[in-house]
This record gives C-alpha cells, sequence and structure tokens, in this order.
C-alpha cells in the first residue's frame, strides 16, 4: 500500500474518531449533566420532564459517537470498503436522529388549538 494511501486512511482513523469522541462527550454532558442547552431548538418552556428529556436525547445519541469510532476503526482495518463502511455510519446517524427526535416528543407539552 502506498505511503499516501496509509496516511488518507490514518487520517479517516483520526476524524471519525475525534468527532465520535466529541459527540460521546456532548451526550454525556446532556444525559448525566442535564445540560439540555447544548440540545438543538431546546425551549424549556415546551418541555415538560427536563431531566427525562435529557437522559432520552442523551442516551439514544451516544449511539453515533460509537459508531463513528467503530467506523473510523473499520476503515483502517478494511480501507476497500470505504463507500461500505461510510453509508452505514451515515444510516446509523439518520436513524438514530429519527429515533431521538419522534422519541423526545413524548416530553414536550401539547400544542395549544387555537378555537375562535
Amino acid at each position: 500500500m502506498p505511503y499516501l494511501t496509509k496516511t488518507i486512511i490514518m487520517g479517516e482513523f483520526t476524524v471519525f474518531s475525534i468527532v465520535g469522541l466529541i459527540i460521546i462527550f456532548l451526550s454525556y454532558l446532556i444525559k448525566y449533566k442535564k445540560q439540555a442547552h447544548l440540545i438543538s431548538g431546546y425551549n424549556e418552556d415546551e418541555v415538560i420532564d427536563k431531566d427525562g428529556f435529557c437522559n432520552w436525547i442523551g442516551g439514544v445519541l451516544m449511539w453515533p459517537g460509537i459508531s463513528a469510532i467503530v467506523a473510523g476503526a473499520l476503515l483502517w482495518k478494511f480501507p476497500t470498503m470505504e463507500m461500505t463502511i461510510v453509508l452505514a455510519f451515515a444510516l446509523i446517524t439518520i436513524v438514530t436522529t429519527i429515533f431521538a427526535v419522534t422519541g423526545g416528543k413524548k416530553y414536550k407539552k401539547k400544542a395549544e388549538v387555537f378555537e375562535p
């Protein structure tokens, strides 16, 4: 394997690992330290149970962080499977984000219906 290819693969592993660790750290802050302000679009007036909401969002969003580190390791070990690994990572991230958003709705207040 040429040197340039090895450097690129190591760079992918490094980037995926750093991104994964950042996501895990932010998820930790949300889940265990209850720092809800880190959640995009968080509005305290719309949430019924802040602790439950933080537990849910922080817990679910740890999975993309873990999958980023795993994806980086797989890219390092199996460089010929790059497209498959990156697509699997993207799919896991999309599915967990949808899961977090739909599950997080149970912690939000119901919208008031305006009747004239």
